[in-house]
């Protein structure tokens, strides 16, 4: 109690000691930093001096001849103070050793620690006497060892410095020196100052400069260490705030309760200003604010505010921008996916664009897809535009947007893409540089297997050459994973050759691939126009896949088709057994047989409706029940006691073969096609190598002579007609005829000139009758990845090779050298140098004649136009060409207009092309009337192939063999130029075994069958008779006029069974082209000879009949290309 009341006391006599009876001591304090400073300072300048004129004497004035030995050397050399310098630098300041680290926290924890004991002190008298052995100013002793602390460090600072002057005018020297020494002076005169403490305020910015050592030495993740600079970046900024204003009104609070000193201190505030009261007054006045009720009132003090407001607005302007930066820096898209144990889902990179992120979510997300949808998630390095963004927000249930990059691991690592279901990887349809877009594509493939070898991609690629890479891939299989690439140039190019051979080809197998929903009346749809209505039917109809029932054991492909066509309404077009046949499309009786376990390829308009495949009971139909959506009691039944006899296995030893409950098979799983996973990878491996080499029927053996019948020439891979290689001057029309010019120059008369002329010109007139013309756009620099695709499926071997139509392609000169090199050893090419822009060009071209006229789209200056509108140009000018010059107006009503199909770039610019213009604006591409004719394809209407890849990764097999027209290899690797031909019989068709084909409803051999029926009758006939599997009509817009005005057509995919067949339609049917089937033309041969018989045709005309058809529509003789000429004899 008594010490208590002693310290007491003395508090009381420390307050009652004021400045006016000790008088004011301050500048005392000042004197004493200011000459420590200039002292130290002259030392150190005489010792630089005088070690200068040391060195200089001891190296420099000895003789040369004389070296220096070990016991001449100087105590101090300049080696040795560096090493020393160094050594106390790595101890004890360097921020890689933990010393340094704890040297550095420490001295700025000690400053922390001094600024609040200051804050502390401050509303206490300024100055003030003290007793150095009182125990109870704790205050005191602390302020001693912090002092003693920062004198250390500053020692070992001036020693580690490599430039002592340049450090003796830092901020953080002259710190020291305001603060160190009057501490010391309060101990000896025993009378202690406020006044600089609050300098140890400006040592926080050191701690700023030390975070940022320490974020470029640290370890942080790559996905992190954006984020950790930013939020580093912006604790230097706060710090240095922080710094400056509390130093400012440690400086405000000195001034004003000290008072001028020229004023005899008169002036000092009588009232309470404590310390808070200048930070307030500091902060209001750098923010501009100035409320007004605290304001300086000394002179000192109102000259120091009118200098700190001019670096308070610089500090404001200068931190703001980093300020706003870093808040746009803090990304909304860098989190972490939280997964759901029940939710699929799969990741999207790539290029990811506002156009590519709605056509395929569109597809992906319909709800036609039942409950067999996924979350989405987005992986991109950039953030996602507004129109992006507001689209990310329509389906945020089931999409989620991440920045970040493929190629990172950390990112990959943040969408949990270990787990996912699919990786789905887009590329950049429009780019200019097709292999540096594929090269960009591959690489984050190969990122996603190195980070996840089971993950399964589905990628886009745009050169057919870009995919010789895949096995470059580590872990590619699209056997056991599924992997599956998309060659955008050769499903694209290959409807469009499939449309020169069959018009509106491309339209059937968009929308069939294309999930869509019908709904009469929508808006969208104008009911006034019935064929918009029909249209519309058909392309809610999509290609799926399901096991079929049991029941269907047994069967042949045509019988199980009449079945699910009559009782199920579904339209079966192919089947796949589990066994080596592969896949079997629209099969013959004799070649195909349903078994237990088969898989059935549907057109159907949702995957609800395909279900009933699965559930059909033919003692249930047979009892007059309706086949359902779920199991009927026969097939619980049966199930009960399957399960019965079954032996139950442990769940951690069992693989499930993904069956919901309901017992439907998930399409696209590994295991939907077979009870076991063993099963299922074997079914893979048969379908995989059915798409990969050509089927028992194209095996022939190279070694036979052309002794034994053999005329028809393949490739190597036997997939296409090949012939030897031809010149560029060969081929070209114009070149022939100057070459029989130049050869008869001295022909005084000109006869013989004018006769060979005249002979050559009629040669190839006869070739271009019923040919292609391929209208390219480009130069030397244009990429060519696109015309090889449009030219293999024309030479498909498939076709017989007395049918193959020429092939006329017109582009520049220099874009059809580079051309060449790959379609040189195609038979019946021609060339002609010149643009589809000039009507002489086309003319010569004879389009009139043309079967097709195909316009492709410029690749070479996709970029260069920043208006969208402007890149199909070319095009769009190149087809309002044709009509003018084939002869007419494309509005005459007598005038045939030119068949073409056009390449866009940009799917609003398909209006261009109808100069009716009956289509509503902003109408989607696949409901305007071009595209529904099969005039217009564009490389958007594929991206639905990725969510097809993803849920019926089956169709993808189906899909090119109806497109491609033979057995397209996943790894297109070159042959070798003289690898040799391969030589089969006549007429002998390898590849694919079947085609899409379009046949008239007039065709006189099956008029009979066709005309006047209803559509159920038709299709049930046509498959019962001449294994024909009608898929749609071509069905003229205005069907019920006359049919000479009928040139306008659209696809009418699987229409209503009541629908009845008018004589200008046309049917799409799947036929087989195998060798195999002689049956459907000894059919034909006999339906042709009861006409001859009954007087219906002449034996010249059945003859004829045979080998050409004439065109109701124009009246001229053409080779027959729908019907006969497809059955080879």
């Amino acid at each position: 109690m008594n010490e208590l009341a002693n310290c007491t006391c003395k508090a009381v006599c420390k307050e009652l000691n004021t400045i006016q009876r000790c008088g004011r001591n301050w500048y005392w304090f000042l004197l004493t930093s200011a000459t420590s400073y200039f002292v130290g300072l002259t030392i150190l300048l005489i010792f630089r001096h005088f070690y200068s004129m040391w060195m200089r004497n001891v190296y420099h004035r000895r003789p040369s001849n004389q070296y220096i030995t070990q016991y001449d050397t100087p105590f101090l050399t300049p080696e040795k103070i560096d090493k020393f310098q160094h050594t106390v630098f790595d101890h004890f300041l360097s921020v890689q050793t933990s010393s340094g680290k704890c040297t550095a926290i420490l001295y700025f924890l000690f400053n922390v620690i001094s600024v609040t004991l200051y804050i502390n002190q401050s509303d206490q008298p300024l100055e003030q006497c003290i007793d150095v052995l009182d125990t109870c100013n704790w205050t005191l002793y602390a302020d001693i060892g912090l002092n003693v602390f920062f004198l250390f460090h500053f020692v070992l600072r001036l020693i580690a410095a490599p430039n002592r002057l340049k450090f003796w005018f830092q901020m953080g020297s002259i710190v020291d020196f305001c603060t160190i020494p009057p501490c010391a002076l309060a101990l000896i005169i025993e009378r202690n100052w406020l006044g600089m403490r609050f300098m140890r305020a400006l040592r926080f910015m050191q701690m700023g400069e030390i975070l940022m050592t320490f974020n470029s030495t640290g370890t942080t993740p790559n996905h992190l260490k954006a984020l950790r600079a930013s939020i580093v970046q912006l604790l230097v900024l706060m710090l240095d705030f922080v710094s400056v204003w509390l130093f400012a009104a440690g400086f405000v609070h000195l001034v004003e309760n000290s008072g001028d000193p020229w004023a005899n201190y008169a002036n000092a505030r009588d009232d309470k200003f404590t310390y808070f009261d200048s930070v307030w007054l500091t902060m209001v006045t750098m923010s501009t604010v100035g409320y007004g009720d605290v304001y300086p009132k000394t002179g000192i003090g109102r000259s120091f505010m009118m200098v700190f407001i001019v670096c308070g607005l610089a500090m404001f302007a200068t931190y703001t921008p980093y300020l706003y930066e870093f808040y746009r820096s803090r990304s909304p898209y860098a989190g972490r996916y939280e997964r759901a144990d029940s939710k699929k889902y799969v990741v999207v990179c790539g290029h990811i664009t506002y156009n590519n992120v709605k056509s395929f979510l569109a597809d992906f997300l319909h709800p036609d897809r039942g409950d067999r949808t996924s979350r989405v998630l987005f992986l991109d390095n950039k953030r996602p535009e507004p129109e992006l963004t507001g689209l990310i927000k329509r389906y945020f249930l089931s999409v989620q947007y991440f920045e970040g990059s493929a190629l990172n691991h950390n990112d990959l690592r943040r969408v949990q893409l270990e787990h996912c279901d699919a990786v789905v990887l887009l590329c950049n349809k429009d780019s200019d540089d097709t292999k540096s877009e594929d090269a960009a594509t591959i690489l984050r493939a190969i990122s996603v297997k190195n980070y996840c070898s089971k993950a399964r991609l589905i990628m886009q690629l745009l050169n057919y050459k870009s995919k010789s890479f895949l096995q470059t891939i580590p872990n590619w299989d699209p056997i056991n994973y599924r992997d599956e690439n998309i060659c955008i140039s050769e499903f694209m190019y290959g409807l469009v050759a499939q449309s020169c051979l069959c018009p509106g080809f491309s339209t059937l197998m968009v929308n069939l691939i294309s999930t869509r929903s019908y709904i009469p009346g929508n808006g969208k749809i104008n009911e006034n126009f019935d064929w918009k209505s029909d249209y519309a039917y058909g392309c809610d109809h999509e290609i799926y896949t399901v096991m079929i029932s049991s029941d269907f054991e047994g069967m042949t492909f045509p019988q199980a088709a009449e079945i699910c066509y009559k009782q199920l309404n579904l339209l079966m077009i192919a089947v796949e057994n589990f066994d080596n046949s592969g896949l079997a499309i629209n099969p013959l009786k004799e070649q195909f047989t349903i078994r237990k376990e088969c898989l059935g390829y549907f057109i159907a308009s949702s995957y609800k409706d395909v279900c009933r495949a699965r559930f059909y009971c033919a003692t249930c139909l047979s009892d007059g029940i309706e086949i359902g959506y779920k199991p009927c009691k026969c097939r619980l039944e049966a199930v009960k006691e399957k399960r019965a006899k079954v032996q139950l296995i442990p769940l951690s030893e069992h693989k499930s073969p993904n069956i919901t409950e309901s017992g439907l098979t998930r399409i696209g799983s590994v295991d939907s096609k077979c009870s076991t996973a063993t099963e299922g990878v074997q079914l893979r491996t048969v379908r995989h190598l059915f798409s990969q080499h050509s089927t028992k029927s194209s095996s022939v053996d190279r070694n036979t002579t052309a002794a034994s019948g053999m005329s028809s020439t393949f490739d190597p891979t036997g997939n296409y007609h090949w012939s030897p290689e031809k010149k560029f001057e060969d081929v070209d029309l114009a070149q022939q005829v100057k070459k029989e010019l130049y050869f008869k120059p001295d022909d005084p008369e000109g006869i013989n000139q004018r006769v060979a002329f005249k002979y050559i010109a009629a040669e190839k007139d006869h070739e271009l009758n019923n040919h292609i013309v391929i209208c390219a756009f480009g130069d030397d620099k244009t990429p060519i990845s696109g015309l090889s695709s449009l030219v293999k499926p024309l030479r498909a071997s498939n076709l017989p090779y007395k049918k193959l139509k020429v092939i006329l392609l017109l582009a520049e000169k220099e874009f059809l050298l580079k051309a060449w090199k790959e379609l040189r050893h195609f038979p019946k090419i021609r060339v002609l140098c010149g643009s589809a822009l000039d009507r002489n060009k086309l003319k010569r071209a004879f389009i009139n004649r043309a079967s097709m006229v195909v316009i492709l789209s410029n690749y070479g200056k996709r970029m260069a136009y920043k208006d969208p509108f402007l890149l199909d140009k070319e095009p769009i000018l190149a087809c309002l060409n044709l009509p003018q010059v084939a002869g007419g107006s494309a509005k005459s009503d007598t005038q045939k207009p030119v068949e073409f199909i056009a390449e866009l770039v940009n799917d609003s610019n398909v209006h261009f092309l109808d100069q009716d213009n009956e289509d509503e604006p902003d109408i989607e591409l696949h409901l305007t009337m071009k595209f529904a004719q099969g005039c217009c394809i564009t490389a958007t209407a594929l991206d639905t192939l990725m969510s097809e890849a993803y849920y019926n990764d089956e169709v993808m097999t189906l899909v090119r063999a109806l497109i491609a027209g033979a057995n397209v290899p996943e790894y297109d690797v070159e042959e070798e130029e003289h690898a040799g031909p391969l030589q089969v019989p006549p007429n002998a068709l390898c590849g694919s075994q079947c085609r899409v084909i379009r046949i008239k409803a007039e065709e006189q051999s099956l008029s009979e069958h066709i005309k006047g029926k209803a559509y159920k009758d038709v299709f049930v006939e046509l498959l019962q008779k001449f294994n024909l599997l009608c898929l749609g009509l071509h069905r003229a817009i205005d069907w019920f006029m006359d049919p000479s005005t009928q040139h306008k057509r659209f696809v009418y995919i699987n229409p209503p069974g009541d629908t009845k067949i008018v004589a200008s339609d046309y049917l799409y049917v799947i036929v087989q082209t195998s060798k195999l089937q002689p049956p459907t033309e000894v059919m034909l041969n006999k339906l042709r000879d009861t006409m001859l018989k009954k007087g219906s045709a002449t034996e010249a005309d059945s003859k004829l009949m045979r080998q050409t058809k004439v065109d109701t529509d124009s009246g001229v003789p053409v080779p027959l290309e729908d019907t006969s000429c497809i059955y080879p004899v």
